[in-house]
C-alpha cells in the first residue's frame, strides 16, 4: 500500500500499472491516470487497519486516508483496498471507498487549525 501511494506522489505510471493486478489492470487508462498523478499533490497518508497482508498470507486489506491537494483544494480518499499476493509479489485487486472529512472550501491560514481535524497547525499538517 505504501509503495503504491509514493508512486501516486511522484507520478510513477508504470509502477501503478505493474502492481495492479492482471485481473484488473484493464480497468486502468494509462493516459487518464499519468494526468491524474500530474494535477494532484498528495500530502500524507495515514493507515488505518490492516487485515491479514502478512508474509504468509495470500490476500490482505488495507484501509486508508490519503489526504491531497487538487486544484487549490484539500481533499480526503478513503478507501478499502485489497491486495493478492502471486509468488512473492503484491498486487492491488481493487477498492472500496468511503466517506471521509470534507475539506473547507478554502483553505485556513498557515496558524490555523488543519481542516482534517489533528489538531494541528494547518502549515505542520497539510501546508
Amino acid at each position: 500500500m505504501r509503495s503504491r501511494y509514493s508512486a501516486f506522489v511522484k507520478a510513477d505510471v508504470a509502477y501503478l500499472l505493474y502492481t495492479r493486478h492482471s485481473s484488473t489492470r484493464s480497468l486502468d487508462n494509462p493516459k487518464l491516470l499519468q494526468q491524474s498523478c500530474q494535477g494532484t499533490r498528495w500530502t500524507g497518508l495515514h493507515i488505518q487497519q490492516c487485515h491479514q497482508g502478512q508474509s504468509n498470507d495470500n490476500q490482505g486489506s488495507v484501509t486508508f486516508s490519503a489526504h491531497y491537494i487538487e486544484n487549490d483544494k484539500p481533499g480526503v480518499l478513503t478507501e478499502t483496498s485489497r491486495f493478492v499476493k502471486e509468488g512473492q509479489q503484491w498486487y492491488y485487486l481493487d477498492g472500496n471507498h468511503g466517506t471521509a472529512h470534507t475539506p473547507p472550501v478554502t483553505m485556513p491560514g498557515r496558524n490555523e487549525a488543519c481542516w482534517c481535524g489533528s489538531g494541528a497547525k494547518f502549515k505542520r499538517c497539510h501546508g
